[in-house]
């Protein structure tokens, strides 16, 4: 008889990991909550060469609107990345005023549904040699990426 009791607590408990499993365990976890907001907010941009032609403006604008999973497109000329930037800079405005509008590329920012379509798209590299492009800037695209590209790195000996 104690052998079946053993036998049957055994079985509840494997069909409770097993039920957990299938129902999710809760509240997710920082990393889970992570992730989620990157997918939520899954973008990267496009500069453009200084001297990109309004060919191939269009072309690429056409490209990046042909990706898929893309969900939006837009451009920003150099009056518009100047705006941007006198509003995250405004702190500093010494560093705005020496800033002229010609000297910000213009850009496409390019929303997609998921990380996963701009993990394809970053690692396929199209992007980069379609004409008139100079760089496509992708962030990262997962947590573990990001505590790279992020974290602190170490620095030499201290002096």
């Amino acid at each position: 008889m104690r052998t079946l009791k053993i036998v049957v607590a055994v079985l509840l408990v494997v069909a409770g990991l097993a039920g957990c499993s299938l129902f999710g365990h809760g509240e997710p976890t920082k990393e889970e909550q992570l992730q989620k907001v990157l997918d939520d907010n899954a973008q990267f941009t496009v500069f453009l060469r200084d001297d990109a032609t309004e060919a191939q403006r269009k072309d690429v604008e056409a490209a990046l609107r042909a990706l898929p999973g893309v969900t939006e497109v837009s451009f920003e000329n150099h009056d518009d990345a100047y705006r941007r930037m006198t509003e995250l800079f405004s702190a500093d405005p010494t560093f705005v005023a020496g800033v002229e509008p010609e000297a910000l590329p213009e850009s496409f920012k390019v929303k997609e549904t998921d990380v996963a379509a701009i993990r394809k798209i970053r690692d396929e590299g199209t992007v980069s040699k379609l004409p008139g492009v100079l760089k496509p800037v992708f962030t990262c695209l997962d947590v573990e990426e990001c505590k790279r590209m992020y974290s602190p790195r170490p620095s030499g000996s201290p002096a």
